[in-house]
């Protein structure tokens, strides 16, 4: 790890000193490139797997890359003044590219998150980053039994200090139908609640190969809208302003549920008439559950998860079941008496194609639905879930909250 050309000025040192310098030298050397990969992975799409992965992390992990970054280039120009001149100089190199680069990730990410009208404490995305279900629902509720027996409950995350009728989120989890939790992300949900909301997360049945949920699970998110309709009083909830906001698969529930309710078709598993929102959130949506299956990523295996979704979901292939398909699309339900939506794509998604969900959102505004559309760069499926108060957990809240705040009045 020494260089030749060590100058008279800063000697190499020996003993001891020397080899705290080698080791630190390797490490900074194996961060500098990963801080290198991460922020160029992350810029250039053309990557494959390293694009990929790069667009899952980043908006978590950039601003902590940049800090590596500029570490990695001071300790490397003080490793050149030291008489490494070759390592101190490559050290710098890649801490410089890998500041350089994560700077860019990041200011991108944060001017398209504040043009949404979303914001961003950088300081806290650096510094703060905290789990996503630390947090614990102040009560759970059992609304509905499936035909198998099993009870499905409702996570309440009740807001303090609030007087009177309170503005309502029914969030509806993600997971390809298949997986996924109510209190995944029981972090994001606590701090909607602090920000006044009550907010009630929905268990549904999930899908297996021999249990399709098409037409049970979308049912029994409108149960659980009704149920909320039903409990208001002792909930605390405003029912005029009341919000579905749902990821991934659950958006595509959410929708389906709001057009129905608002056509006076939605069909609930418990009965009763389906409230209509004032608006619907969706994250990263799989609306069109066709599009799921016949777009899935290319390479091989890649839409190998994807098509299980759809299948799992629906029972079987578009060509097996295509009402089944078009009944799960929303379009189905849509009318311009839907309430307004917002969806928030990820322009790296490589679960659920971009180019679909803007696509359905241009069907729908044919339509006459009042759609929003957020286009969140450099980031992939999920983007907000690896940490709590990521560039991408604050980026997805306060634009979320930022739109529910003027509809929700």
């Amino acid at each position: 790890m020494t260089d030749s050309t060590s100058s008279q000025r800063h000697p190499i040192p020996g003993g001891a000193a020397k080899m705290l310098w080698t080791v630190v030298l390797v490490l900074v050397l194996a961060l500098g490139a990963i801080a290198v990969i991460i922020g160029l992975a992350s810029l250039i799409p053309g990557l494959g797997p390293l694009s990929a992965a790069a667009s899952k992390f980043a908006p978590t992990v950039a601003p902590i890359v940049a800090l590596a970054g500029i570490i990695v280039l001071v300790v490397g120009i003080l490793a050149a003044r030291r008489g490494y001149r070759r390592t101190g100089t490559i050290a710098a190199s890649l801490g410089g590219i890998g500041m350089v680069a994560n700077i860019a990730v990041v200011m991108i990410l944060i001017s398209a998150i504040t043009s949404a009208g979303g914001a961003v404490n950088l300081f806290t995305a650096t510094f703060w980053l905290s789990a996503m279900d630390a947090a614990k629902p102040d009560r759970q509720e059992v609304y509905e039994t499936t035909e198998s027996g099993d009870d499905l409950s409702l996570s309440i995350y009740e807001p303090e200090g609030v007087s009177g009728p309170a503005p309502t989120i029914m969030f509806v989890h993600g997971g390809g139908w298949i997986a996924g939790d109510p209190d995944a992300s029981s972090s994001e949900l606590r701090e909607l609640a602090d920000h006044g909301y009550v907010v009630v997360s929905v268990e549904y049945e999930l899908a297996t190969q021999n249990n399709a949920t098409w037409q049970s699970a979308p049912s029994q998110v409108a149960c659980a809208a009704t149920w909320i309709q039903d409990h208001a009083d002792t909930l605390g909830a405003d029912m005029e302003r009341l919000a579905f906001w749902a990821e991934s698969s659950g958006g595509n529930m959410v929708a389906n549920t709001a057009g129905a309710a608002a056509e006076g078709v939605a069909e609930s598993s418990c009965g009763g008439k389906v409230p209509v929102p004032a608006a619907v959130v969706a994250d990263y949506p799989a609306f069109d559950v066709t599009g799921l299956y016949e777009n899935a990523p290319a390479g091989p295996g890649a839409g190998t998860g994807t098509r299980i979704f759809a299948t799992s979901f629906t029972g079987g292939t578009p060509e097996e079941f295509p009402k089944r398909y078009a009944a799960v699309n929303p379009l189905s339900h849509l009318s311009a008496s839907a309430p307004p939506m917002l969806v928030m794509t990820a322009m790296r998604d490589d679960v659920i194609t971009p180019a679909d969900q803007l696509a359905w959102a241009d069907a729908a505004r044919d339509r006459g639905v009042d759609v929003e559309t957020v286009e969140i760069p450099l980031s992939n499926h999920a983007y907000p879930q690896p940490a709590k108060n990521s560039i991408g957990s604050q980026g997805h809240l306060s634009i979320a909250e930022a739109y529910l705040s003027e509809r929700l009045r």
